[in-house]
């Protein structure tokens, strides 16, 4: 015998055995009443060490696996004689199982008593029932899980201790039907007190007081339970203690107030009562890629959940699965309700609602309360006609009885929450395409799709393993499919009725045909689930479905939404958060959104038939500007400085009355985030008009973009926006636009180390500039030329172009970009010896950026002083400057600067003293300029690391690291080994 009441222990034969530490005890009750079920070692870990397992926590779990099973052993050896089978501790795939019959776990033996006593109890064989009860108490042997600490073991105990008030209460109701109320006074009133809220309790009460005589009694109970809900809940008693102070009040008979069993007595074969069905579940379908989501609500369900409900013991939290149509949100919560029901005798039922069936059910919260009742067994007559006392009835029922509850396809808050007592007994388990986020009560599931290896899974179970035997097709098909259960549904069963098909056959299809049209069989299709959501949309809620569908990818915020519906941000904002409710659009991060790619492809279909094509392209059209004029506004704010070309008229002063106003920005901190967020998809925007002609706005989004895709890393996109727009200016014969565009060319050409091809970049530029007579063009030419000829290491011919820029730059009579050539001619300076010429510039360049408020450009100059205070022979405070920047948040400035930092950093740090921190400031910046593609940077920081690991005797890692210099050597055209790295020339 297993004992989990009172200490936890083995008890062959009736004696103790010793099982060892209290973590083993807490691992044979957490197996024990999971008995024949399998428990993952995550699970079993989470409850050993209260959700906080130590990163050893498999090895030790295995240790503790391996005593239990040694005192098991011992356990059946002494047990022999009973004839009993042996208990087993199996295991299997990442999961262990105790096997036992029931009759050998204490608590399994009571919990079977106490659901056939009740069953007895509601079939009307009160004496029967009595004689059970007996039998399980003298199973009880004190508090669950003795002595064992834990939050898991206490939730367990509390789980337990529930268990046995609802037996008690069961006895209660046996023995007042049996008329022994004197008896039941002195329990019932210590039990009021520990409970002063529960109705049940307090019924049980008035009962045997009123049958004693003490109607006066009675009657206080009543009013104190009365002035208890009043003052907790606003509200008054439910209807079955009104009616039985009502019915003391007239004198009724003790009989007449606590009534009889619905049924007559009858010889009871299962645990059910007649007239109310134990379980309405549907078998149980196979499941496949939910296993964290079912745990979760085996779990919830358990009482085990993050937050329980109003502090309530016996409280069970009610728990929302939501999800796109089709995302297998009913067969999970079948799979978890079949996995869980056992351990609710009232019964488990469903209960479809059927919110997006073809039915038109009626949405509101009587239609289910009525079905709820039914579903309990409460017989039509006592069914309530008023909606307030037909809602209290249901609410009382989940408030006390112990049954699980699964509310089907709900279509949303407003038929669910007046269902919800404010701490059900009952496990409710609901299913919704709408979040159900308005409920604080309700705990939402959101379900995604599959990940890659579970739909792979799921469509070969469908078809079947010989038909999918090519790895490759078989990830074509379910990533087309975009991993949603009813897509790979669908397919699997267009696949299995075409025998000749091969998957790669399916994938063409499914690429060529359109996905929805071909996610179809006899049964039903994907297109027709998105349909009745749909349609259960407002007609402003489907227009701007419709609009958001016209996206070209990635994800977007409120600003660029109203600019596609033709709405205030305000109003984008309420219609975004309406289509999030019901998973229409998905929150990616905070306040940034996208729809998942089946849904956008559903809307995009729905636009094509609700609206014309012309008013499509002035949706699009709409979006470009906004995205435009944004984006130049947020330049603005963040590089308010710089160099940029007037915009068209057709984009930076267009008149539309549906475009939002620009964002707000208080700080530039807020527009560099709005850049940040938005780059990606701005990207996007920039690919898709190249590929639909409109080259002139895919051109001006990459002006406005360059500095900005620099300083972000985003290289190589840069590379082709940059030579898409140089291709189309000069397609137009647009000089001067063409010259701007070469120029950024030539700096991200700089950035991969292509020296010949961004010299030549910057060549044409400085001749077009001169030929249009433009003095910023001139000067942002010739900055690239000094920049080539420092990164070659050619000093000298930086000095004549730098000289050419600082007259150009004084004539523009712009402070700040003057500034920037004044700590070019700094670094030169220092470059070429003149130190103390150098330390004068750049002294007066970071006053001008620290007046300016320009802390990227002021990042720089510090990342350059460093530089020169190291020439100097300053080390220490080199070290300080280049740790100013180094050690910076990533936000300020940009990655490269603080790679550079951390480069000449790691040369200052003294070595073999900090050795570590020279590694890892050198290890962070390889990363950098991997990531970013900085070949040159990344050839210094290796070498230098290098040098670092042959110091240090590990010399095997000096050479790999050796290997690698010389591989991006060989990429690169100047020589390595330039020393310290300077901040980005002007």
């Amino acid at each position: 015998m297993i004992r989990l009441l009172g200490t936890v222990e083995l008890s062959p034969g009736g004696q103790p055995l010793p099982i060892g530490s209290r973590k083993t005890q807490t691992l044979l009750a957490c197996l024990a009443l999971d008995l024949n079920r399998p428990l993952s070692t995550v699970s079993l870990a989470d409850r050993l060490w209260d959700d906080h397992p130590p990163r050893t926590a498999v090895g030790t779990l295995h240790s503790y696996i391996s005593k239990l099973r040694t005192a098991l052993r011992e356990a059946n050896e002494l047990d022999v004689a009973s004839g009993r089978p042996p208990v087993e501790l199996t295991s299997r795939s990442g999961t262990y199982t105790l096997r036992a019959e029931t009759d050998q776990v204490d608590w399994q033996v009571y919990h079977h008593l106490s659901v056939r006593a009740r069953a007895l109890a509601e079939a009307g064989e009160d004496r029967r029932a009595l004689a059970v009860l007996d039998r399980a108490a003298a199973v009880w042997q004190g508090e669950p899980l003795a002595g064992l600490p834990g939050l898991w073991v206490q939730q367990a105990r509390s789980r337990l201790l529930d268990r046995r008030s609802a037996t008690v209460l069961t006895r209660f109701e046996v023995e007042l039907r049996l008329g022994r109320f004197a008896d039941l006074v002195p329990d019932l009133t210590t039990l009021a007190e520990q409970q002063p809220g529960n109705e049940r309790i307090a019924a049980h009460l008035m009962t045997a007081l009123y049958g004693c005589g003490r109607i006066s009694d009675a009657l206080a109970v009543y009013r104190r339970i009365q002035r208890l809900i009043y003052r907790d809940l606003g509200t008054g008693p439910g209807e079955r203690l009104n009616r039985l102070q009502e019915g003391i009040l007239r004198g009724d008979s003790t009989a007449d107030l606590i009534g009889r069993p619905i049924a007559p007595p009858v010889a009871v074969t299962a645990p059910a009562a007649p007239q109310r069905r134990a379980s309405t579940l549907p078998p149980a379908p196979e499941l496949v890629g939910r296993e964290v989501e079912l745990e979760l609500l085996t779990a919830a369900a358990r009482g085990e959940w993050p937050a329980r409900a109003h502090g309530s013991a016996a409280a069970l939290p009610v728990v929302a699965l939501s999800g796109l149509p089709g995302s297998g949100k009913t067969a999970l919560a079948l799979a978890a309700a079949h996995r869980v029901s056992p351990e609710f005798p009232d019964g488990a039922f469903l209960l479809r609602l059927g919110a997006h069936s073809s039915a038109q059910p009626d949405p509101g919260p009587e239609a289910a309360a009525t079905a709820l009742l039914r579903q309990f067994g409460v017989p039509a007559g006592a069914v309530p006609l008023e909606l307030d006392e037909l809602l209290a009835r249901c609410r009382e029922l989940l408030a006390h009885r112990r049954a699980l509850v699964l509310l089907d396809d709900a279509a949303g808050p407003g038929q669910i929450g007046p269902l919800l007592p404010a701490a059900p007994s009952c496990f409710v388990l609901i299913t919704s395409r709408h979040r159900m986020a308005e409920l604080p009560a309700v705990s939402s599931v959101p379900l995604d799709v599959l990940t890659p290896d579970a739909a792979a899974t799921m469509f070969t179970r469908l078809v079947g393993p010989a038909r999918a035997t090519d790895p490759h097709d078989l990830a074509t098909v379910t990533d087309l499919c975009s991993r949603h259960p009813l897509a790979l549904h669908l397919a699997a069963s267009r696949f299995r009725s075409h025998p000749a098909w091969s998957l790669a056959h399916l994938a063409d299809r499914l690429s060529r045909n359109g996905r929805l049209g071909e996610l179809r069989d006899r049964g039903g299709s994907l297109e027709l689930a998105f349909a009745m959501s749909y349609q259960a949309l407002t007609a402003d809620q489907q227009f701007a479905l419709r609009r958001l569908s016209l996206h070209p990818g990635g994800s977007f915020g409120a600003y660029l939404a109203a600019a596609l519906i033709g709405c205030t941000t305000d109003t984008a904002e309420r219609l975004v958060e309406d289509l999030l409710a019901v998973h229409l659009v998905d929150e990616l991060t905070p306040e940034r959104f996208g729809c998942h790619d089946l849904v956008q492809e559903f809307a995009r279909e729905a636009s094509a038939r609700s609206d014309s094509a012309a008013e499509r392209t002035e949706a699009t059209d709409r979006l470009v500007t906004a995205a435009v004029r944004a984006l130049d506004h947020a330049d603005r704010a963040v590089l308010p400085h710089r160099f940029r070309l007037p915009l068209p008229d057709d984009l930076g002063n267009a008149v539309d009355d549906r475009l939002p106003q620009l964002p707000h920005w208080t700080r530039a901190g807020a527009a560099r985030t709005w850049l940040t967020v938005e780059t990606p998809g701005l990207l996007i925007l920039e690919r898709r008009l190249r590929s639909t002609g409109e080259k002139r706005r895919a051109a001006w989004l990459s002006h406005l973009l360059a500095p900005h895709l620099e300083a972000d890393g985003f290289w190589r996109e840069a590379l082709h926006l940059h030579l898409a727009a140089r291709d189309y200016w000069r397609s137009t014969g647009e000089s001067r636009q063409e010259c701007h565009s070469l120029i950024a060319l030539s700096s991200i050409r700089l950035r991969f180390s292509r020296y010949a091809e961004a010299e030549a970049d910057a060549g044409r530029a400085l001749r077009l500039a001169r030929a249009a007579n433009d003095p910023e063009g001139r000067a942002e030419a010739l900055g690239r030329f000094c920049e080539l000829y420092w990164e070659r290491g050619e000093y000298a011919e930086v000095l004549g172009p730098l000289q050419e820029v600082l007259e150009l730059r004084r004539s523009i009579g712009n402070e700040w970009q003057l500034a920037r050539v004044l700590n070019n001619l700094a670094l030169l300076n220092s470059r070429l010896g003149n130190l103390e010429s150098a330390r004068e510039l750049l002294s007066e360049a970071l006053e001008v950026f620290d007046r300016l408020g320009d802390e990227k450009s002021r990042i720089q100059g510090m990342n350059n002083l460093g530089c020169l205070l190291l020439e100097i022979g300053d080390t220490g405070a080199a070290r300080n400057a280049f740790a100013q920047v180094a050690y910076r948040r990533e936000e300020i400035g940009n990655r490269l600067d603080r790679a550079i930092a951390q480069l000449n950093l790691a040369q200052c740090v003294p070595l073999p003293r900090e050795s570590e921190e020279a590694s890892a400031l050198l290890q962070s910046a390889i990363g950098t300029f991997r990531a970013l593609g900085s070949a040159k940077n990344e050839l210094d920081a290796v070498e230098l690391l290098a040098a670092l690991h042959r110091a240090e005797g590990r010399s095997e890692l000096a050479t790999a690291l050796q290997d690698r210099a010389r591989t991006l050597a060989a990429h690169i055209d100047s020589p390595p080994g330039q020393g310290t790295r300077t901040g980005s020339a002007a």
